[in-house]
């Protein structure tokens, strides 16, 4: 009973120490194909990274533009690609940025402008081809940093995305998003930087996106870090004048200028006056001819004439007899003559008038 114990025991412990040996090796694996942030060397001279803040007050100390700073990234870089045998690119499965100087906890997806591939690298400003959001399956967003975990090939609702040599990952955060500026940098006045690392499993001869078929068999991994460009900290209306204030950068210039900030809208300039020479408007010659009066014989508009008659209310009709009546021809006609303004009807139209009725009756009879 006691050996059957001590071999049981001899058993178990034998299938602990070949697991840890077993997960140790894999884990020395991973971290050799640079899987790991810590393992995966630096490509400073083949990768361009550049980072831009790009308003002024962007690189103002934190307690003067406190969850109010933007930022744009873009990087690329073939040659590390192909240094470490990618030269068909990768598949991305985490993108890290670390920056200790700049507090990102304030924001949020909806803070992000852009985040996404520049097929070709041949695009201006932060346009994209391919956007990375809807890749993305977690995002941290650290007072110290960004995390952002892509789906890989075990997910259900999307894959990794591709990325080739000749690709350039663009990202903008802040002005120009859904939610706008979010981000503190340092109260420290100085030069900074931010490392990025990025890395993925190496694309085999298929790199169209969403087909099962180009999951590598044997995933081998790669990893790439990468400093930035160093930005200035300090209350300062530009470069130079940070050179002023803070002596030049490490290292000195920059291979690679970084975009001077735009102005914010409160540091619009104000409206100069006008140069002395302007020329005023002048007062209109004295000889300028006075407008005339109208010629005697320009036509006015005439009054109507005295004659014609205003309506009037129409009077009740009473009959009257043979030609009587609304139906016949000596009716009512709804007008009669006024009784002050105008001739009216003189006495020998009245002397017709009975004429003309006798006749008429006469006629009748």
């Amino acid at each position: 009973m006691h050996s059957a114990r001590q071999t049981a025991a001899t058993v178990l412990a034998t299938f602990v120490v070949v697991s840890m040996v077993a997960i140790g090796a894999t884990a020395g694996a991973v971290a050799a194909d640079g899987h790991t942030r810590d393992e995966s060397p630096n490509f400073d001279e083949e990768m361009n990274f550049t980072v831009n803040l790009p308003f002024k007050t962007d690189h103002y100390p934190g307690d003067q533009n406190t969850e109010n700073g933007s930022i744009e990234y873009f990087a690329a870089g073939a040659d590390a690609f192909n240094d470490q045998g990618a030269e068909e690119g990768i598949w991305v499965d985490y993108v890290i940025v670390d920056a200790d100087w700049i507090d990102y906890s304030a924001c949020t997806t909806d803070n992000t402008k852009a985040f996404g591939i520049d097929r070709g690298n041949n695009n201006t400003g932060t346009n994209i081809d391919e956007d990375l959001v809807e890749h993305q399956i977690k995002t941290d967003f650290r007072d110290d940093g960004i995390t952002i975990d892509m789906y890989d090939w075990s997910e259900f609702a999307n894959d990794p995305p591709y990325l080739a040599p000749e690709d350039a990952v663009v990202a903008a955060q802040g002005a120009g998003s859904n939610s706008g500026p979010c981000l503190t940098v340092t109260n420290e006045p100085g030069w900074y930087q931010i490392q990025a690392f990025t890395n993925g499993s190496i694309a085999t001869g298929c790199n169209e996106e969403g087909n099962p078929d180009c999951e590598p068999e044997d995933k081998e991994f790669v990893g790439v870090n990468v400093n930035s460009n160093y930005v200035y900290v300090c209350e300062c209306d530009s470069r130079a004048e940070a050179e002023e204030q803070l002596g030049p950068p490490p290292g000195g210039s920059e291979p690679t200028p970084t975009p001077e900030p735009t102005a914010t809208p409160e540091s619009t300039p104000d409206p100069t006056e006008a140069p002395g020479d302007t020329p005023q408007p002048t007062d209109p010659p004295e000889d300028t001819p006075e407008p005339t009066d109208p010629p005697d014989d320009t036509p006015q508009p005439t009054d109507p004439p005295e004659s014609t008659t205003a309506p009037t209310a129409t009077q009740a009709n009473n009959g009257g007899g043979g030609g009587g009546g609304n139906s016949g021809g000596g009716g009512n006609t709804g007008m009669t003559p006024t009784s002050g303004g105008g001739p009216g009807f003189g006495p020998a139209v009245a002397i017709l008038a009975l004429l003309a009725s006798a006749l008429l009756a006469n006629r009748q009879r």
